[in-house]
């Protein structure tokens, strides 16, 4: 037995060593793949771990002492390998969703029908598919939901003209450079210069910490994690890496390291595709299992084969296991063949590769940086095509967690050489921002220095983006109310001679914090009643309506609105528009409750939409980590975007009255079709100003004025797209309204999904009418308390309010204005309704029955 070969041939002509509950054909199949990747290995080493017998072998017990005290279980992934699972711990499954009644049914017959000889094939991942194939599944996964906004399928079609003149143009201004240079330039200074590609692992999770494998199980990060991966961005800033689109896994650890990145970056609108293919490689059977205790069951050389062997894969998980992706609701856009059971490290490779080709090299040869999170095999896989290195040489490249390795390409996409004093690898191309294993260090050192003396690093410093006028305000808020606190205990004024006259707000304090987004907040309807009475729908945590259930039990559509939590502009009455402040404390946890009454209610969405500013892609973030669903696809659009006030952002009621006058003031609060004073072209406050940003519209019409202007101070071609400079409350309803029934109802409504939406308040207000024919007079009327969920029930075209479980009346909690009658309607009583009710009728008599034979 010193060669694979020979062992596999021993056991297929010695049947009697296979259990009698496994078939020979079954034992090849799991055999061939690890046995053919091994080097020629002695008899006596291979006893130990392969060898069968007739009864069942002991679990393994860890010796005393050993890190690991549980009770460890065995397990004969259909075949003969010994292999260990940890018994869970509650808090372990609670990390991971239960597997389906149906799921386990069928996974139930399946692990039946291998026991009883049907042949079990490990080699399902190996899907054949063409490079055609390979691009239209990328395709259409990018596809799925718009992360990007794309231009009008009437606009494509009428570039496709200009676009192939301008192809023809560069050919024929490249031929006549090369002509007249004589020096081997192709014509390619027109060309756009390749972006960067930057490779970054994601920060320390809680079973990497403790030596677990891990592969597509979904552990958090760990404080160490979070302390890397905030390294990682201020690495990327001080070396001038600004990233326009970011790739990530699906994983928690993944898209948690995204999110702590981008916010290092202050760049939260970029756009971010989360794809299983970046997932890290599927462990199989091993998932959930201590390194070491596999090592000293199985043998070093058995789990050091699986690890590091190119084509060797674990065994397989069964689909009962409780780590099966499968019953992960993330992968419910895959199909079967798509989800591994295991998986090899060119299996692993083989995944992502198609998406480098038709995904990420397409962006990087637009222009565009692209910065890459994900996992330590997958990024091991990216590095193999780009730098063509061979199968035994990718065994010698390793990628440490959260240090930026950067690529930059030529026009033909080879990757430059390194330059000199830079830090790289050895069969790369590509460079470390900082040598690896200093921040390991320092993150050990100070964690020694935290034991001596606790606090003494790390504690992270809550600081908020504040303007120089929203501290001077905050800080006169202050004093304000130092004052009020003085006046109260001051009998006598010893500077009031008598002569001063008070009169409204007279003591110079601003007035009441007015809501960024309320235009007439508190002022009633001409010739109209406010005293109607309201009948509020609201749905209490036991109670199940269509579209608003727990997964599995429905599958019609329901959208929820959210408007962002507070921030300091709200708090000091500022009119915010396309400002781009973040949330305060207060806001965040605005946000938080709204995902924790959401998770209370069992509600599980498919995708979510927000806009492009912060105070809104923060509320959406807060809200699906509350619900563990940081996986879910987010579109930001510029669509949902606040209102814009024009000459009015960043001022207070005072300060515009004092500048226009109070009357002013109230037809520009009251007007529905009104607009503010716009802003000047060079103002700061010009959204077309903010280049981060504007680079990613690209369904807005061109204005030609902008582009003429911008042009000759460039001296060169600058296209610019008409930014809105003003906005009426009717003006950011035409793209809010479009945005959801164009965009919103035929990618998510329409294939029943549950959407949710986080945006501002004019924008939903917009929505809302659409939705619930609220009259145009009435829409000044209406506000919208901030990180409250609406429940659009979308067969019964009704709002609905979910009970907090405190017993108090949302009327009275929150203030949603005088127009609230006209939100909160009747639901309409479809034929679904009826038959829910008989339902229901025939099963509490079902119930009763049992009880009054009693």
């Amino acid at each position: 037995l010193d060669t694979p070969n020979n062992l596999v041939s021993y056991y297929t002509t010695k049947p009697k060593f296979i259990q009698p509950s496994i078939t020979m054909r079954t034992r090849i199949i799991h055999l061939t793949p690890l046995l053919l990747s091994l080097q020629p290995i002695t008899s006596t080493k291979l006893q130990p771990h392969f060898q069968a017998s007739a009864s069942p072998q002991p679990a393994f017990q860890p010796p005393h002492g050993s890190a690991s005290q549980k009770q460890i279980r065995s397990l004969a992934p259909a075949g003969n390998f010994p292999s260990l699972r940890a018994a869970e711990t509650s808090s372990d499954r609670r990390q991971h969703r239960a597997s389906k009644s149906s799921s386990t049914s069928s996974s139930s017959s399946t692990s039946a029908a291998s026991t009883t000889g049907e042949e079990i094939t490990i080699d399902q991942y190996s899907r054949c598919l063409s490079p055609y194939q390979e691009k239209q599944e990328v395709k259409n996964e990018s596809r799925q939901y718009s992360i990007i906004d794309e231009r009008p399928s009437w606009q494509k079609i009428l570039g496709r003209p200009i676009k192939l003149a301008s192809k023809l143009s560069d050919a024929t201004l490249g031929k006549v450079a090369t002509v007249a240079l004589g020096n081997g330039k192709n014509g390619r200074s027109r060309k756009v210069k390749p972006g960067s590609l930057i490779l970054l692992r994601c920060g320390e999770s809680e079973w990497t910490k403790t030596g677990r494998f891990t592969g597509w199980a979904d552990p958090d990060l760990i404080r160490e994690g979070v302390l890397e991966v905030e390294h990682a961005g201020r690495l990327l800033l001080s070396e001038g890496y600004e990233p326009d689109i970011i790739y990530t896994s699906r994983l928690k650890r993944a898209v948690k390291s995204t999110w702590t990145i981008v916010n290092a970056l202050n760049a939260p609108f970029l756009p971010v595709f989360k794809s299983w293919r970046l997932n890290e490689r599927n462990y199989g059977a091993l998932t959930g299992l201590k390194k070491m205790d596999a090592a000293k069951t199985l043998g070093m050389e058995v789990v050091q084969a699986w690890r590091n062997s190119l084509k060797a894969r674990p065994p397989p998980m069964k689909k009962d296991d409780p780590y099966f992706p499968g019953n992960d609701r993330r992968y419910d856009d895959l199909t079967e063949d798509q989800i591994p059971l295991t998986e090899s490290l060119m299996d692993c490779m083989q995944r992502a590769r198609p998406l480098w080709e038709y995904g990420i090299s397409r962006e990087i040869k637009k222009g565009n940086n692209v910065l890459v999170v994900a996992h330590t095999n997958t990024l091991r896989g990216l590095m193999k095509v780009i730098d063509n290195i061979s199968e035994d040489d990718i065994q010698e490249v390793s990628m440490p967690s959260a240090i930026p390795f950067v690529y930059k390409f030529d026009y033909n996409m080879k990757p430059l050489p390194p330059e000199k004093g830079k830090i790289s690898q050895a069969h790369t191309s590509g460079v470390f921002l900082e040598k690896p294993g200093l921040l390991k260090e320092a993150l050990r050192r100070s964690e020694e220095w935290n034991q001596v003396i606790p606090g003494s690093y790390g504690q992270k410093v809550e600081t908020s983006r504040v303007t120089t006028l929203e501290k001077s305000l905050l800080k006169l808020k202050e004093d304000q109310e130092a004052e009020a606190r003085y006046r109260d205990r001051m009998i006598v004024d010893p500077n009031d001679d008598g002569r001063l006259t008070l009169t409204s707000d007279a003591n110079g304090a601003p007035s009441a914090p007015m809501e960024e987004e309320i235009d007439s907040k508190f002022e009633d309807f001409d010739n109209q009643t406010t005293e109607a009475e309201i009948t509020l729908n609201i749905q209490k945590p036991d109670e199940e309506s269509p579209g608003i259930v727990k997964q599995g039990d429905s599958k019609d559509p329901v959208v929820v609105f959210v408007r962002h939590g507070r921030t300091p502009h709200n708090q000091l009455g500022l009119f915010t528009g396309w400002e781009d402040p973040p949330l305060a404390p207060d806001g965040i946890e605005d946000a938080r409750n709204a995902g924790r009454l959401l998770k209370m209610h069992g509600f599980e969405f498919d995708v979510v939409y927000t806009s492009w500013l912060t105070r809104a892609i923060e509320t959406a973030w807060y809200c699906i980590d509350e619900m563990d669903a940081c996986w879910l696809p987010m579109v930001k659009s510029w669509r949902l975007n606040e209102r814009m006030y024009g000459a009015l952002t960043g001022k207070s009621k005072q300060m515009i009255a004092n500048e226009y006058g109070e009357d002013q003031l109230k037809k520009w609060r009251r007007g529905f079709k009104i607009q503010p004073p716009p802003v000047s072209s060079y103002s700061l406050s010009y959204p077309g100003n903010d280049y981060r940003r504007t680079k990613y519209v690209k369904d807005l019409r061109i204005s030609l004025t902008e582009t003429i202007n911008r042009s000759l101070e460039a001296k060169r071609l600058q296209v610019h797209r008409k930014f809105p400079k003003t906005e009426s409350l009717w003006d950011c309803m035409q793209r809010s309204i479009p945005f959801y029934t164009q965009r919103i109802v035929p990618e998510a409504v329409n294939k029943g999904k549950r959407v949710l939406i986080t945006s501002h308040e004019n924008a939903i207000r917009g929505i809302l009418m659409h939705l619930c024919d609220i009259p145009e007079e009435a829409m000044n009327q209406l506000h919208l308390p901030n990180g409250l969920p609406l429940v659009y029930n979308v067969k019964r075209k009704c709002i609905t309010l979910l009970d907090d479980g405190s017993g108090r009346d949302p009327t009275e909690v929150h203030d949603f204005g005088p127009a609230a009658q006209h939100l909160f309607r009747p639901c309409e009583l479809d034929d679904d309704f009826f038959l829910q009710m008989e339902e229901q009728i025939s099963k509490a008599d079902t119930e009763e029955k049992p009880v009054l034979a009693a």
